[in-house]
């Protein structure tokens, strides 16, 4: 009936154990007294059924040990137990299967049997409680050799988890003081990785001087109030060193409720702690900037966001650190240009650009930012964003430009009506004297030799005056551009220059298009205008390469052999030519280098889209 109510009340697995025993019981118990019944109506006989379900029963309860093992097997195998008190209870079950044979002896020698039948049964009896004890033996030595087996590959397992990771474990058995260390005790405290036996009081010698009343009184509050005990401190080894470890630990409780012992393990954290003081620094640094500064880490989640980043978009630090981007930002806006820029920073590079972003308070505005990688441990783990409001930057660019724009459209008005005095006022007049002289001299003809000659010299000399004026009056304005190609103008003014300044031009061109954007038109000849002036008065060569193609865009190159110079220097100097080029490019979203050595020659490149003119019409 015991064993009924228990069978009850437990749980699997010893639920069916119970069961197994309460059937052996109950068969026991009936067989029982089925056969006093007939020892007492004086026809009991050895060998009926109720002999052979006492039998049964004897088996039986043998068999239950066997199959509490297979039951509670994976239970065993994953807990830590005391292998001479299991030995122990193995030994007590066994003995009282073996004791279970006497009343059944003692039963056979009383009947009147013939001694030789009498001593086969007790044989048979015997042999049988032998063989099925022996089993027993057998089951629980191969089941322990597997246990032991696992057990040692757990331990195994356990060891290299821990070494691989930086930790330790401890097994604190609080009646004795005992401590028992195991992991990775030669990172942590400096002393061989074996298991090490000590007590608490040594632990606590390892810890450091500022963190060992905080770590005592995690200990005593986890005791006292049973629950995780868990603290962060610091370990000082024996040669100086500091590590942070981060511990955890359970009190395990007797039947008394007294804490028996204590299981725990302690990671090393040091790496973790570095990273998090570096990370405190680099708050410090950046919080008093005038930048706006924020960090992201590969999950694209903010890790810092400094005092002007916060009040640019009106948020609070609640709202951006710890969320991540698309949370922040508008979600558009980072899956289109934001996480593009962000994963070529997580590769090592650095990334600047250009975006507009629309602020809820402030509206729109032009930001540059730069992003720089942070290096971690295992690579590229943070980037540092620097984002600058440059809007008001970009409108006076903008207003420096358009004023550009006008004093180049002034000056090549100016440059117009200049040329056109030139042409048809200074020239005409020229032409006319050149044309009168000549009249002179042929309608008299009888004059000296000395004064022909002189008035000849005055007529070349005119002559000269006029070329000289028609040229400058062509390259002030040239209305060929009107009517031919860029590249025709191009070529017959290099034809003009080099006869005029005594010096060859290598002119070639190849895959232009027709243009029907005036304005690039004048600039590119503007540049190949002022970069042979520039070249024939300071290379001191008489030798110049130009070249005009065009792919995506159209481009022209001035190059020389001759002296060079020095460009920042020439850039800090009084000349504007460098400029004006620069600036003239820059009204038709061309580019504009210079590749200059001293000695070793120099090179003018200049490329505009070939679509550039009707964007700056929109632009305008």
């Amino acid at each position: 009936m015991a064993v009924g109510i228990l069978t009850l009340r437990v749980q699997p697995p010893w639920k069916s154990i119970y069961l197994h025993l309460s059937g052996a019981s109950i068969l026991y118990t009936l067989s029982s007294a089925v056969a006093n019944l007939a020892i007492d109506s004086g026809g009991y006989v050895n060998g009926k059924l109720y002999g052979l379900g006492l039998t049964a029963s004897v088996c039986w309860f043998v068999w239950v040990p066997l199959r509490a093992q297979q039951e509670l097997g994976p239970e065993a195998t994953a807990t830590r137990f005391d292998s001479g008190e299991s030995s122990r209870g193995s030994i007590w079950a066994m003995l009282v299967v073996v004791m279970i044979s006497i009343p059944i002896v003692w039963e056979l020698f009383q009947r009147n049997e013939s001694s030789g039948l009498r001593t086969l049964r007790v044989l048979v009896a015997i042999a049988a409680i032998v063989c099925l004890a022996s089993a027993a033996y057998i089951k629980e030595y191969l089941a322990r050799r597997e246990l032991d087996f696992h057990f040692g590959l757990a331990n195994d397992r356990l060891r290299l988890a821990m070494e691989a990771s930086a930790s330790a474990g401890w097994d604190f058995d609080v009646k004795s003081g005992r401590d028992v260390w195991f992991g990775d005790l030669q990172t942590i405290f400096g002393i061989a990785s074996d298991p090490y036996a000590t007590t608490k009081e040594d632990f606590i010698r390892y810890v450091h001087p500022d963190d060992r009343a905080r770590v005592s009184e995690a200990i005593a509050d986890a005791r006292q109030n049973r629950k995780l005990c868990a603290a962060e401190f610091r370990i000082a080894k024996p040669d100086g060193t500091v590590r942070w470890l981060a511990a955890r630990g359970k009190f395990y409780y007797g039947r008394n409720g007294n804490p028996e012992r204590m299981l725990g393990v302690s990671l090393d954290i040091t790496e973790r702690k570095l990273a998090e003081e570096k990370l405190r620094e680099y708050e410090k640094a950046i919080e008093g900037s005038e930048e706006m500064i924020a960090v992201v880490d590969r999950e694209y989640r903010y890790l810092i966001a400094n005092r002007k980043f916060l009040s640019q978009g009106n948020m609070t630090k609640e709202q951006v650190v710890g969320h991540l981007v698309p949370e922040v930002l508008s979600k558009g806006v980072f899956e289109a240009i934001v996480k593009e820029k962000l994963d070529e920073c997580f590769r090592g590079k650095v990334v600047r650009y250009e975006m507009r972003y629309t602020y809820f308070a402030l509206g729109e505005r032009d930001l540059l930012i730069s992003n720089f990688p942070i290096e971690g441990p295992g690579g590229v783990d943070r980037v540092a964003c620097i984002l600058q409001d440059i809007t008001e930057h970009k409108r006076a660019e903008e207003a420096l430009s358009c004023m550009n724009r006008r004093v180049i459209e002034a000056e090549e008005r100016e440059r117009n009506r200049i040329a056109k005095d030139l042409h048809e006022g200074v020239g005409q007049r020229l032409a006319l004297l050149a044309i009168g002289i000549e009249q002179l001299k042929n309608d008299h003809p009888d004059r000296t030799v000395e004064l022909l000659d002189r008035m000849d010299a005055v007529w070349k000399q005119t002559l000269e005056i006029l070329t000289d004026v028609k040229a400058s009056a062509h390259e002030l304005y040239s209305p060929r551009l009107e009517y031919l190609s860029v590249a025709a103008v191009m070529r017959i003014f290099c034809e003009e220059f080099g006869e005029r300044k005594k010096v060859e031009i290598d002119f070639r061109s190849r895959g232009l298009p027709s243009l029907e954007q005036p304005e690039v038109s004048v600039c590119l000849f503007r540049v190949l205008q002022e970069a042979l002036h520039n070249g024939v008065k300071h290379s001191g060569v008489e030798k110049f390469r130009v070249q005009l193609w065009a792919d995506d865009e159209i481009h022209l190159t001035v190059s020389d052999s001759g002296a060079g110079f020095d460009l920042e220097a020439a850039r800090r100097g009084r000349g504007l030519g460098l400029i004006r080029m620069e600036q003239r490019l820059r009204l038709v979203n061309g580019t504009f280098s210079v590749d200059s050595q001293p000695e070793k020659g120099t090179t003018v490149h200049a490329s505009v889209p070939l679509r550039s003119a009707s964007v700056m019409r929109a632009a305008g």
